[in-house]
C-alpha cells in the first residue's frame, strides 16, 4: 500500500474516531438514569354500581401536564402541592373518557393525591348505566411525552384480574366487550331503596390481545434508548477480534441478564435500584479501563460479561417493576417473555450493524492504535459521569 494512501486512511479513521467520540460525549448530556421510557400504571376496578379508575404518574410526568415546581428550586414543597391541588383534581376528571353504548359517562367524583414517593394518583368514579358495551380511553396519554406507556389492569369487584394491556398514545383505548347488566341478589349496601342494583360483568375472553406486542415493543424501545446498556455492550465488542469472541460476549450477556430479570420479577431476589444503577455505571467504567490497560490480551471476557450481565438484568427488571407487572394475578410470563424478547431483538440488531464496521476498521493499524483507545477513554468518562450522577442524586 502506498505511503500517501496509508496516511489518508489514518487521517480518515482519526476523523471517524473523533466523530464517534463526539457522538458518545453527547450522550453525557442525557439524564443520569439514561433509560427511562416514561411509564405509568392504571387500574380499572369494576365495583357494584360504579367503575373506579386510578391512574398513577411520576412527578416528572405530571409536571409536563401542569406546573408543580413554581419557584423552580428543583423540589415540590407541600405549599406547591397544595397550590396545584385544584388543577390536579381537574386532571383526574380529564384522565379517562368512558363510554357505554357510545354514550359518554360523566364522572361522579374526581380527585388527586400524591404519596411519599412523589407519585400522583388520579382517581375517578363513574356510575354504571343499565346496559351497553364499555369503551375506556386514556386521554392523558396524548398529552404526555412521546413514547410514554401505560400498563392498565382491569379488576373485578373481588380484586381478581380480568385483563391487562399496555397502552400508548396510538393505542389508548380499552374495549371491554362485556355488557353492563342489572345484577340481582347483591348485599343490601349496594342496593337502592327498591332493592335494585347495577354492576358490570365481563364475558370470558374479552381481554385485549395487545399485551404481548406491547411488551415486545417496550423491550425493543428500552434497549434502543438504554444508552448505558448499549455503551457497556459497545465497550465489550470494541475489543472482540472476531465472530467467535463476539458471539460468546453476546450470549453470556443475554443469559446473565435473563436470569436476574426472571429472578427479580418472581420476587426471588430483590436489589434496590439505588444500588443497581450505580453498579451498571461502574461496569461501564471497568470495561473501558480494561480496554485501555489490557488491550489485545483480553481472554475469557465472556466471564466478565456474564458477571456484569447479572447486574444489568436487575436494571431491566426495574422497568417492569415500575409498571406494577408483578402485582397482576394473571402471572408475569407473557410480559417477561415479550419484554426480554424485545431487548434481545434490539441488542442483536445493534450488534449486527456495529460488528462488521468494527471488524473492517480493525484492519487499519491507525484504528487499533488511536481510535480504539480514544473510544475506550470516552466510555470511561461517560461511565464515570453516570456513576457520579446516580450516587450523588
Amino acid at each position: 500500500m502506498p505511503r500517501h494512501f496509508r496516511l489518508n486512511l489514518a487521517s480518515l479513521l482519526s476523523r471517524r474516531g473523533l466523530l464517534l467520540a463526539g457522538a458518545l460525549l453527547l450522550a453525557g448530556n442525557l439524564p443520569a438514569l439514561a433509560h427511562d421510557p416514561g411509564l405509568s400504571t392504571g387500574q380499572l376496578r369494576i365495583l357494584p354500581r360504579q367503575l373506579e379508575v386510578e391512574l398513577t404518574l411520576a412527578e416528572a410526568d405530571v409536571a409536563a401536564l401542569t406546573p408543580l415546581d413554581t419557584n423552580a428550586d428543583g423540589q415540590v414543597s407541600p405549599t406547591e402541592w397544595a397550590g396545584a391541588q385544584a388543577s390536579l383534581n381537574q386532571l383526574a376528571g380529564e384522565a379517562w373518557n368512558m363510554q357505554v353504548g357510545g354514550q359518554v359517562m360523566l364522572h361522579s367524583t374526581a380527585s388527586a393525591r400524591h404519596d411519599s414517593s412523589n407519585n400522583v394518583h388520579f382517581i375517578a368514579t363513574f356510575p354504571v348505566p343499565q346496559s351497553g358495551a364499555v369503551t375506556c380511553r386514556s386521554d392523558l396519554l396524548a398529552r404526555l411525552p412521546r413514547g410514554h406507556r401505560q400498563f392498565v389492569t382491569v379488576l373485578d369487584a373481588s380484586g381478581r384480574v380480568q385483563s391487562e394491556t399496555l397502552l400508548s398514545a396510538g393505542e389508548a383505548t380499552i374495549n371491554l366487550e362485556g355488557r353492563v347488566t342489572r345484577v340481582p341478589d347483591l348485599p343490601r349496601e349496594f342496593c337502592d331503596q327498591n332493592g335494585d342494583s347495577q354492576s358490570l360483568s365481563l364475558q370470558q375472553g374479552s381481554a385485549p390481545a395487545s399485551t404481548f406486542g406491547g411488551f415486545l415493543a417496550l423491550g425493543l424501545e428500552h434497549i434502543l434508548t438504554g444508552f448505558d446498556h448499549l455503551l457497556f455492550l459497545f465497550a465489550l465488542l470494541l475489543m472482540a477480534p472476531g465472530f467467535r469472541q463476539a458471539a460468546g460476549i453476546i450470549t453470556s450477556f443475554t443469559v446473565a441478564h435473563s436470569i436476574t430479570l426472571g429472578l427479580a420479577m418472581l420476587d426471588v431476589v430483590h436489589v434496590s435500584p439505588r444500588l443497581v444503577e450505580p453498579l451498571i455505571a461502574a461496569s461501564i467504567v471497568y470495561v473501558g479501563v480494561e480496554n485501555l490497560v489490557r488491550r489485545e490480551r483480553l481472554h475469557g471476557r465472556w466471564l466478565l460479561t456474564f458477571a456484569f450481565g447479572l447486574v444489568h438484568g436487575f436494571g431491566f427488571a426495574g422497568v417492569l417493576r415500575e409498571m406494577g407487572v408483578t402485582s397482576g394475578s394473571t402471572g408475569i410470563a407473557t410480559p417477561l417473555l415479550a419484554f426480554n424478547l424485545g431487548v434481545e431483538t434490539g441488542q442483536l440488531a445493534i450488534a449486527a450493524a456495529v460488528l462488521p464496521i468494527l471488524w473492517h476498521t480493525r484492519q487499519a493499524p491507525a484504528f487499533v492504535r488511536y481510535t480504539m483507545p480514544l473510544c475506550s477513554s470516552v466510555v470511561v468518562v461517560l461511565g464515570a459521569w453516570w456513576f457520579l450522577g446516580r450516587t450523588l442524586l
